[in-house]
């Protein structure tokens, strides 16, 4: 989206539906790749998949409504607070293998599921960005296997959210779908097998810094 807004010069509500169908290739790049390695808890991304299914229709209605500048200014908001929530979460388990859990560990967090969901109706924010938090500090999965689980869950509700969209009469841009979508297939192939091979702690501190950047240079644009 920040890249969309400022670089490619799209509206706020033509560059949702882009990022959407971008994130359609890329996601589900990526939810092939941990599938096929074998990486994810596939019950896990379905009952979380499942939690987002209200969520997604609502987010979609409210974009209708929400100002242009708005939209930019919260997207930027919201980036900035999950990733303060990253880095005050205490997270002493940097050794945790925990890679399943039981759907009676999951059910208190469904509802957090939609709630986040709504999110990229409008936004076209992924539900990882605040999933990816709670299945590694509560559920205490590791770092790896949170990121995987929920990238088969954006890869479900980008394509649920996308095709809401163009249903109400959103556009997107085909030309950039069409410069992006083989950049992103590739990335969604090459980015499982590299988390693999990096330590947790750095995929925390990689995942804080990119949220605080396109957070605050979303803001600051529409302070």
């Amino acid at each position: 989206m920040p890249y969309l807004i400022y670089a490619a010069n799209l509206d706020p509500a033509q560059a949702v539906v882009t990022s959407l169908i971008i994130q359609v290739g890329g996601m589900g790049s990526g939810s092939v790749a941990v599938i096929r390695a074998k990486k994810t808890d596939l019950r896990l991304s379905f009952y979380l998949a499942a939690g987002s299914l209200v969520g997604i229709p609502i987010g979609v209605w409210v974009s209708r409504y929400v100002p242009a500048q708005s939209i930019v200014f919260i997207l930027g908001a919201v980036c900035l607070a999950m990733s303060l929530v990253f880095v005050y979460s205490q997270d002493d388990f940097s050794n945790s293998d925990v890679k399943r859990v039981s759907f009676r560990q999951t059910a208190p967090y469904l509802w957090l599921a939609t709630l986040f969901s709504v999110l990229t109706g409008i936004l076209s924010m992924g539900v990882g960005d605040f999933l990816v938090p709670i299945l590694r500090n509560r559920l205490r999965l590791t770092m790896e296997s949170a990121m995987a689980a929920c990238l088969i869950v954006m890869a479900i509700n980008a394509a649920l959210a996308a095709a809401l969209h163009l249903m109400i009469g959103d556009k997107f841009a085909p030309g950039i779908v069409l410069w992006a979508i083989s950049g992103v297939l590739i990335g969604g192939q090459v980015g499982p097998r590299l988390a693999g091979r990096i330590e947790d702690q750095t995929l925390k501190e990689v995942f804080i810094f990119a949220l605080s950047l396109a957070g605050i240079h979303m803001m600051f644009n529409n302070l």
